[in-house]
């Protein structure tokens, strides 16, 4: 039996508020937190060509790590993952193994040769949050972030810090109503007013007002859809698998008018980021099919009518269509509700035939015949209004309770039906019939469900005695 697994992916955010302040005559913001929108590092790694070809699907990874793409492990991957190999985007199918997975589509040309860099990005939104220690009038606040000492923006993965990517990155500042601020401004490392301290990037939210004590302010930083943010780093140089790499980041204060590389600021902390991989959480859930038929009373209306006798109750139910002594040229009507539930992706579909006629003692003859409906046109696949009791015979209709798709129903008013009771004959295999499609999904179904209403009229000339035959109901799930 075919498995499915499913896997997911519980990132662990992790965080801690430091504050250690450098040795210089500022006081301390409290309560300094950067809260990351997800913790989980990049990934980084290279191509092994001996396990990856041109035209498949099958990626493997370099054993030795190669700076700044230290990855030698599918540890931090999953299912799902959108990954870069050189500039193409591949998909991320399944994991195979400690240093091998697969993609889609099938590897293009120039993505399989020895020491091609493979990317997953993280681009987490960073919400800094803090509560002020001076009143500062008209000053402003810079958040530093970690970048990488060698590629600090060059829109890639680093393994020293995060990478302010190629394009800009936006930064919005609130507080509780004593500051006014304006759109603040993102510097990467290195750049004009971005110097110092070294390997850092800088976003500052100048504001106007008297300021305050113990005023709360939120610094975001990127998006929560990942555009305009920075890329979190990969692993670093000397990670240990499942253990965080940490991160110090900067809030500071500053007076108006102040040149942030060489001016002491007014209030300064220092917390800590700490970023790891996630953790793949895989289950197997099994295949499963389940399909009943269940009796149907005689205070339940179905197909437009009370049937004549209980199917839920008396010898054999509900696995019985008792019609018992027929009046002629009468109807009777029974009924049975059949449901169906499955996880089979593709869904299902619920098919019936029956074995040959209604036949004397079972026998192939003398047989009541199927319905011919009203207009003598209903067959296994065709409908026939049939409200004529003289035009005897023994057919069936459906009604839909809850099923995704209905083949007809009793109301179907098309072509002869005039949709009081649209009624087919079952598919005879005795005739060569292949089994007729009643009720369906094309995905997975909870107790999807639908009435088959029997109805049964007789005439002067058959003959007596006790007639039977069987139908069979089939639930097939598409996995």
């Amino acid at each position: 039996m075919k498995k499915h697994v499913i896997f997911a992916t519980i990132t662990i955010t992790a965080f801690a508020s430091l504050f250690s302040p450098a040795t210089l005559n500022s006081a301390n913001l409290t309560s300094v937190k950067d809260t990351l929108q997800t913790s989980r590092l990049s990934w980084g790694a290279r191509v092994e060509a001996d396990g990856t070809a041109e035209g498949a699907s099958n990626v493997q990874i370099q054993a030795a790590p190669a700076a700044p793409l230290n990855s030698t492990s599918t540890a931090n991957l999953h299912a799902g993952d959108s990954i870069l190999i050189n500039s193409n985007s591949y998909t991320v199918v399944g994991i195979i193994d400690a240093d091998e997975f697969t993609v889609t589509p099938v590897i293009v040309s120039g993505d399989a040769d020895d020491g091609d860099p493979i990317y997953l990005e993280m681009k987490p939104q960073h919400v800094v949050t803090f509560d002020t220690s001076s009143a500062v009038a008209d000053g402003f606040f810079q958040v530093l972030i970690p970048a990488d000492a060698t590629t600090p923006a060059d829109g890639n993965i680093d393994d020293g810090g995060f990478d302010f990517d190629t394009g800009s990155i936006d930064v919005v500042a609130t507080d509780t109503g004593n500051y006014d601020f304006v759109t603040g401004v993102a510097t990467y490392s290195g750049n004009t007013g971005c110097t110092a301290p070294a390997n850092y990037h800088c976003f500052e939210a100048h504001y106007s007002g008297n300021g305050g004590i113990g005023t709360s302010i939120s610094f975001t930083i990127g998006n929560t859809t990942g555009t305009n943010s920075l890329i979190a780093p990969g692993e670093a140089s000397a990670h240990t698998e499942a253990t965080a790499d940490t991160y110090s980041f900067i809030v500071k204060n500053f007076a108006a008018s102040t040149d942030p590389n060489v001016a002491t600021p007014i209030d300064q902390t220092t917390g800590k980021i700490a970023l790891i991989e996630a953790v793949r959480v895989s289950a197997t859930v099994d295949p499963t099919i389940t399909f009943t038929i269940a009796g149907v009373g005689t205070g339940t209306s179905t197909c437009g009518a009370t049937p004549d006798i209980s199917t839920a109750t008396g010898t054999n139910a509900p696995l019985a269509v008792p019609f018992g002594s027929m009046t002629l040229n009468t109807f009777k009507d029974l009924s049975h509700n059949l449901t169906v539930s499955t996880n089979a992706s593709g869904g299902y579909v619920v098919t019936a035939s029956e074995d040959d006629e209604l036949g004397l003692g079972g026998a192939t003859s003398p047989a009541i015949a199927d319905t011919p409906g009203d207009n003598t046109l209903a067959s296994d696949s065709v409908s026939d209004e049939w409200g004529t009791a003289t035009n005897n015979g023994f057919g069936y209709s459906l009604e839909n309770v809850d099923a995704a798709a209905i083949n007809f129903e009793y109301t179907t008013a098309t072509g002869n039906c005039t949709g009081t009771f649209c009624a087919r004959q079952f598919a005879n295999i005795a005739a060569s019939d292949s089994p007729a499609s009643l009720f369906s999904s094309t995905t997975v179904a909870n107790s999807e469900n639908a009435y088959v209403c029997y109805r049964l009229s007789v005439g002067a000339t058959q003959q007596a005695g006790d007639y039977e035959n069987q139908v069979t109901y089939t639930a097939t799930g598409t996995f």
